[in-house]
């Protein structure tokens, strides 16, 4: 898959907490519990998350760090420079 085309998680603070919610990297869709993307018919591996903020890249950063359940994440900030805009969280 291209570095491009990654599924991943969009990363946002909502009342104090971070929200990850899941996108077909391939499509854009929004992904439901499953990860299945019912438009390209195919099963997502998130494992790529993209932070609205530097808030929400802090907290991502942190829990990255200290949880061995995501080790293999990566991160990455959006800023208004990037190719994609900021979706709502």
């Amino acid at each position: 898959m291209e570095k491009g085309k990654r599924d991943y998680f969009l990363a946002c603070v909502e009342d104090g907490s971070l929200s990850m919610k899941p996108y077909c990297g391939s499509c854009g869709l929004q992904l439901n519990e499953d990860y299945f993307c019912e438009n390209c018919q195919s099963q997502c591996r998130c494992t790529h998350v993209k932070c609205e903020d530097r808030d929400s890249y802090s907290l991502m950063d942190a829990l990255i760090k200290k949880n061995e359940r995501f080790k293999n994440f990566t991160v990455e900030i959006l800023l208004n420079g990037n190719k994609q805009p900021p979706q709502n969280c």
